[in-house]
């Protein structure tokens, strides 16, 4: 019994065992080993790299233009308002720009004729593109030194060209250099200054202030802020200065705004020449992050309006300093100057005295036609258009422009046709810059018009300066 037992196990399991040698002998027959070789039987088969680990493209240069809008426009060598000046252009101008930096807000650009590279604040220019397209500037840095290292690698006679022209304009080259230096020894020089102000408590005379000593790296402007609880209040008046160390400067001020304590403080002159832009362009001077604002405690007394006219009343009480009304002009008259307002904040008063009453306030950029001065000249008459009479502002807050205008007061409705928009320009010609636009069914003063009567004078547009528009396409009421 045991004997057939293991017969009959042996014979039940002889087709798997025969099934499992088959098995077996096909792997080996796959397998092709080469001779000699111990390694294993099956080699694994390299297989190729996915395409998503290739490498990146290289970044494209991209060139947009841009179009200058400010009236005039400065060219820094570095994206800094404090940086030095090494360009100028004007309104219009085309320039081609080729980077920016990481927030957009300064643009490198490749000024026309001398190629030079520098930067100019973004909002002085009008892109014809996206400003996102353009490269970083630390990218396009990277690729001009790169393409300078490829050309002068791919050059050899480059070296010896260069090393016999030197040669050849030794003279020349050596003048050159030594002025460059000279004019650098200056630029640098000036540019290391340490900007500051010193000012110390006074009293205010005549409406003005005096700061015993200002350090400026760059033309820049004087700025008077009131106080206003510990803390930098509104601008009451500012005065520009030029690069270098100056003392006892005046700057005028808005004495009614004035408070027992001011700061003075130091901007850079980083937009339009000589206009005051803040906020814009022209931005205080920072000093390890802060402003350079030193303050000084004032006092306003009789004399901070007039000492010499206090002088004449105690010697005879029949003089007295008011414009005569008769020279001052009237709605109808042709004037010949107008007066742009340069303070952030200006009262207008009844007469031409700061104890006279305050009927309005007026802003920076807004132009008035001049109807006169008072005796002193240290008031402007000017036609307001909330009032009949002419009223009174500062004479040292406001700038005068000559031009010739037929003051006529009234309102006005833009009449271009549905969705269109009428050019403001600064002055009373197709000729002159365009300086802003107006859109249809808008509503604004008019304060004159030009002689021809082809162009009028309008106020509360938010132009800074002057801004003209063509009297085809107004609706006077």
């Amino acid at each position: 019994m045991p004997t057939r037992f293991s017969v009959f196990l042996c014979g039940a399991r002889r087709p798997a065992a025969v099934w499992a040698l088959a098995i077996l002998a096909l792997l080996l027959a796959g397998c092709q080993p080469i001779e000699n070789d111990d390694s294993t039987f099956l080699t694994p088969v390299a297989q190729p790299a996915p395409e998503g680990n290739a490498e990146p493209a290289e970044p494209q240069m991209v060139t947009l233009q841009a179009t200058v809008v400010a009236n005039a426009l400065r060219v820094r060598k570095e994206a800094d308002a404090r940086s030095p000046i090494i360009a100028g252009l004007i309104q219009d101008d085309l320039i081609p720009v080729i980077g920016r930096t990481d927030d957009g807000s300064w643009l490198m650009v490749r000024v026309p004729d001398v190629e030079t590279i520098g930067w100019v604040w973004s909002e002085d220019v009008t892109l014809n593109g996206d400003v996102a397209a353009l490269l970083v500037s630390d990218v396009v840095e990277e690729m001009a030194s790169e393409n300078v290292s490829a050309e002068s690698s791919d050059d050899p006679a480059m070296g010896e060209e260069t090393a016999a022209e030197t040669a050849s304009d030794d003279g020349e080259t050596a003048a050159g250099a030594e002025a460059e230096e000279e004019l650098d020894d200056g630029s640098s020089a000036m540019q290391d200054l340490k900007p500051s102000l010193t000012v110390v408590a006074q009293d205010v005379i005549r409406g003005a202030i005096t700061i015993a000593e200002a350090v400026a790296p760059e033309k820049g402007w004087i700025v008077v802020h009131a106080d206003d609880a510990g803390s930098f209040g509104p601008i009451i008046g500012q005065a520009p200065v030029e690069a270098g160390v100056h003392t006892e400067l005046t700057v005028y001020i808005d004495v009614d705004a004035a408070t027992e304590t001011l700061y003075a403080m130091l901007h850079v002159d980083g937009g339009v020449f000589d206009v005051f832009e803040f906020p814009g362009p022209d931005m205080p001077v920072l000093e390890e992050g802060d402003p350079i604002s030193p303050a000084f405690a004032v006092t306003i007394g009789e004399m901070s309006i007039a000492v010499a006219d206090a002088e004449e009343t105690a010697v005879s009480e029949e003089i007295t300093v008011t414009p005569a009304q008769t020279l001052l002009l009237k709605r109808g008259d042709v004037t010949t100057q107008l007066a742009i307002v340069t303070s952030r904040a200006l009262r207008v008063r009844s007469k031409p005295e700061t104890i006279s009453e305050v009927l309005a306030g007026v802003v920076a950029g807004e132009t008035y036609p001049v109807a006169g001065f008072s005796a002193d000249e240290d008031w402007v008459a000017i036609f307001f258009y909330e009032t009949e009479d002419p009223v009174w502002v500062s004479a040292s807050l406001v700038e005068l422009r000559e031009i010739e205008l037929v003051v006529e007061m009234g309102r006005a409705t833009i009449s271009v046709g549905r969705f269109g928009r009428l050019r403001l320009r600064g002055g009373p010609s197709l000729e002159a810059p365009i300086v802003g636009h107006v859109q249809d069914s808008e509503n604004y003063s008019i304060l004159g018009f030009s002689l021809d009567g082809e162009w009028a004078l309008l106020v509360g547009t938010e132009v800074g300066g002057p801004a003209w528009a063509s009297a085809s396409f107004l609706r006077l009421e």
